[in-house]
């Protein structure tokens, strides 16, 4: 056996760990990951706000919502993310789960109905990561 560390990122690697963990977690439950993606445009085309997230075992996972400083505190956030919550009630999910940063979002998903599960502190030696969870109801 031989150990190789890099910092270098490998997709061919990285698709066969990913595809092995899956494989491994199907022997319990089948596993039927479908990505999310919804973005938010200006009238001229340009990308003013996002989300990437996935469906799997009836939960909504956002990995990444991001909307431009011009578009802030406008409700675009909130709409993308009751977009991302309607369709993920579609494609059969029950709950929805998200982190974020302590100088970021927490307060913003809250509102939204989001529930404190944990956190994490020491990034960065000053912020803290929020786990937060909502149960769709």
């Amino acid at each position: 056996m031989e150990l190789i560390l890099s910092d270098v990122p490998d997709e061919g690697e990285e698709k066969q760990i990913l595809d092995g963990l899956w494989g491994y977690n199907h022997q319990f439950s089948p596993v039927h990951i479908h990505p999310l993606r919804i973005v938010l445009k200006d009238p001229t085309g340009n990308l003013q706000g996002g989300i990437i997230a996935r469906t799997w075992w009836g939960g909504l996972e956002i990995q990444y919502l991001w909307i431009g400083e011009m578009s802030r505190r406008k409700g675009y956030g909130r709409t993308l993310m009751t977009t991302a919550e309607e369709e993920a009630r579609m494609r059969g999910c029950h709950f929805a789960y998200v982190d974020t940063l302590s100088f970021q979002a927490s307060g913003f998903y809250k509102n939204l109905g989001y529930s404190e599960y944990g956190n994490l502190g020491g990034f960065a030696h000053k912020f803290s990561r929020h786990y937060l969870f909502k149960v769709f109801r």
